[in-house]
């Protein structure tokens, strides 16, 4: 419920960010994740995988692929990733997908937003977008997404 936090097992979670030596965390020192979906066109794949060399010639931790949106976005929640993005090619997830991993990444302190679109503080993030990227703060986001 919207307000009311984040619990795992009955107990609270929050986001690196709330940690104050996390909260400087960079791309350089992140575990990106990934989700590719299901685009296998020619044209779809060359943007999915220059998506991932941007961000492994920029430099990061390590890189994941959990398979699992909801997942990836409540181990951001908890601090296990630190960046999960999806939706370079419009293989974006289902509604009801980012609806739950939202809810919980920006109770814990994340921040969910559109990969392609600007950051709105008001408005957050819209549901039925074709991209997502979810980060632990919101500077890491941006860094990410540029």
């Amino acid at each position: 419920v919207k307000g009311f936090g984040s619990y795992r097992n009955t107990c609270k979670i929050l986001s690196t960010s709330s940690n104050e030596e996390e909260a400087l965390k960079t791309l350089s020192n992140a575990i990106v994740c990934f989700e590719f979906g299901s685009s296998r066109g020619e044209q779809n794949v060359k943007k999915l995988v220059s998506g991932m060399e941007r961000i492994l010639q920029h430099g990061c931790r390590c890189t994941r692929s959990l398979g699992s949106g909801v997942l990836d976005m409540c181990y951001v929640a908890t601090g296990k990733l630190d960046v999960v993005y999806c939706g370079m090619a419009n293989e974006g997830w289902k509604p009801w997908d980012y609806c739950a991993g939202s809810l919980v990444v920006e109770e814990a302190g994340g921040f969910v937003r559109s990969l392609q679109g600007g950051y709105v503080e008001e408005d957050g993030f819209d549901i039925y977008e074709s991209s997502m990227i979810c980060g632990v703060s919101k500077a890491l986001v941006e860094e990410s997404r540029g």
